[in-house]
């Protein structure tokens, strides 16, 4: 100690400047860029309502409950109406059919006047029969083709109504437009189906991140990039990737618990893909707020 001392006195007294590496904290290190952001499915979550136009229905049958996986194109509910619009159908169906059966009955009478009607123009040419019955062929024969061509026309006025009806129908069957998992029911059977829709269902096989970043620091962030996700009550770290830059700049939606916080920032939302091994974990978490950081 000593000569340390000496030779610093030397140093100072002679002019000499000494430089020492100066020693590098962790504080220094470039610790990324944070933000809040929130817990979404990849397929976000979609609402499922009617498509009863703006004077909604009731509604008659739910099938699943909430936490039931459905496959797309499943039947999720009816409306209150689907019993009559169904009966509509089978009304049309049955008209049809009886016109269908009428015309099957003409056509044997059409057949019978034309051979009829074929034969007594013959036999009028001969004499052998009145020009008077000849014209009571010729006007029976006539008759069963306007009576045909009339059940026709009805046939096709019914199957257009059917048509109608079908589509009637189709409107009070709600089907599953994705595949996925029921996690909000709004609407039970014997009420209406209101604003905020039957149901909400999301694909919870694939979980996103959805970042607020701050405006000014959108330059610094880039696809590709990793990140670290804390979720407050879970001990572990979840790891996550930069998928998509939004476009908008907005107001933020999420706020600090701190009350010193800005409440009032500018921020571009972030899509981040969460390691697979956070599904599990976090798919009953959906829109929880979570703190993260993404590296540089």
């Amino acid at each position: 100690m000593y000569f340390k001392l000496r030779y610093l006195q030397f140093c100072i007294f002679f002019g000499i400047i000494l430089i020492a590496p100066l020693p590098v904290f962790a504080a220094d290190q470039p610790m990324g860029i944070g933000a809040l952001g929130r817990i979404e499915p990849l397929s976000r979550v979609i609402r499922i309502s009617h498509d009863a136009g703006s004077d909604g229905a009731n509604l008659e049958q739910l099938l699943p409950q909430e936490g039931d996986q459905v496959n797309k194109g499943d039947v999720l509910a009816l409306s209150a109406d689907h019993s009559r619009r169904k009966a509509a159908i089978e009304v049309t169906q049955t008209q049809v059919k009886v016109l269908e059966a009428k015309v099957a009955v003409e056509r044997v009478a059409l057949n019978y006047n034309s051979k009829e009607y074929q034969r007594y123009q013959a036999l009028a040419k001969t004499a052998t029969a009145s020009a008077a019955t000849a014209d009571q062929k010729q006007l029976a024969y006539l008759q069963s083709q306007a009576t045909i061509a009339a059940l026709q026309a009805q046939i096709a006025n019914a199957r257009a109504e059917q048509k109608v009806a079908e589509e009637n129908l189709a409107k009070t069957v709600i089907k599953a437009p994705i595949s996925g998992t029921v996690i909000k029911i709004h609407a039970r059977p014997g009420e209406r189906i209101g604003d905020n829709g039957l149901l909400e269902m999301a694909d919870l096989t694939q979980l996103d991140v959805v970042a607020e970043v701050y405006e000014s620091d959108m330059p610094k962030v880039k696809v590709g990039q990793k990140a670290d996700i804390n979720v407050p009550g879970f001990t572990q770290t979840f790891a996550a990737q930069v998928r998509e830059l939004g476009f908008q700049v907005k107001k933020n939606d999420l706020n600090d618990t701190d009350p010193l916080a800005d409440r009032d920032n500018r921020i571009i939302e972030v899509r981040l893909t969460l390691e697979d091994k956070a599904v599990e974990a976090l798919q009953h978490q959906i829109y929880r707020q979570v703190h993260l950081r993404i590296m540089p």
